[in-house]
């Protein structure tokens, strides 16, 4: 019989279920990155994440998904003949999921059914594309990159919550939730890169430490008044050679379809498309998506 299991702790969740994510850690990037960070540095004040693992008759792993509320599930552990069985399991333990991203074809299998038993319609909150680095091409832009530091966090808490704004505008934070967030990746070992010219913090990239061998880069952001001069691929390639310098074997990213600037922008450095992803959320029932 197909069953799903729940986990309290992540080292138990992970413990299960390891083998898959590692496997592909390009795929599940987002994923290893959400348990590092709540193995390593848990946030006190955060509801309990979702774990769950999905088993076949013979008890053998068939998958895995993972929630850390506000955030959406993360469903890259899932293929779509799983869906069915995760929907059942989610509606009795979890009716209140708001949101879930994956890659594309999952996501819009699970989204379908969550909303056909719920009643609650579809929204899409950002198509994405997810980039590996080939071989990197370092721009020849002024300045220079340096690693940042405690020192750095209200800069990085600035331009982080800028980059929610304008990138994010479903899920801002404030200053201080900003400021949170880069202790906590600073505390994680990740690279933040801060591009300056003439001294000037002009763009910043932040690398997360590698995990099973792949490094994300994200956020990258640049001051609108600093744009237009080649500072957010600095920092990018900045970035990305201190997460190879760390061991990378993978240097990940991931853009905004919306932003063609900005996928054309990494290309040009090096970064190559992988898959594209999707994040949907799910309205109340009868509300519409102004955009379909």
């Amino acid at each position: 019989m197909e069953e799903t299991r729940f986990y309290d702790d992540v080292a138990g969740f992970f413990a299960v279920t390891r083998d898959l994510y590692e496997a592909e850690p390009v795929r599940h990037t987002t994923v290893l990155s959400v348990i590092h960070a709540l193995s390593d540095a848990p946030q006190a004040d955060a509801a309990p994440p979702v774990l769950i693992s999905l088993h076949g008759n013979d008890g053998a792993l068939r998958g895995a998904a993972l929630w850390t509320p506000p955030w959406p599930l993360a469903l890259s552990g899932i293929h779509c003949d799983d869906v069915p069985l995760l929907v059942k399991e989610l509606l009795s333990s979890h009716p209140e999921l708001d949101s879930v991203m994956g890659p594309r074809d999952v996501a819009d299998s699970f989204a379908a059914a969550w909303s056909a038993a719920t009643s609650r319609p579809v929204r899409t909150i950002l198509d994405l594309r997810l980039y590996r680095l080939a071989d990197l091409v370092v721009p020849q832009v002024d300045g220079r990159a340096r690693i940042a530091t405690v020192d750095d966090v209200d800069l990085l808490a600035q331009h982080d919550r800028a980059f929610s704004l304008e990138a994010n505008a479903h899920r801002t934070h404030t200053l201080a939730e900003a400021a949170d967030g880069a202790r906590r990746l600073l505390a994680l070992g990740a690279g933040y890169v801060i591009w300056e010219v003439d001294g000037v913090p002009v763009s910043s990239a932040a690398a997360k430490v590698p995990t099973a061998g792949a490094s994300r880069i994200g956020p990258v952001y640049t001051p609108p008044e600093h744009r237009r001069h080649g500072y957010g691929a600095a920092a990018t390639a900045a970035a990305a050679q201190w997460a190879q310098a760390v061991g990378a074997q993978e240097v990940l990213l991931y853009t905004d379809l919306a932003n063609p600037t900005s996928n054309g922008v990494y290309q040009r450095i090096g970064f190559r498309p992988v898959s594209d992803y999707v994040e949907l959320a799910f309205d109340p029932p009868g509300r519409r998506d102004p955009a379909a």
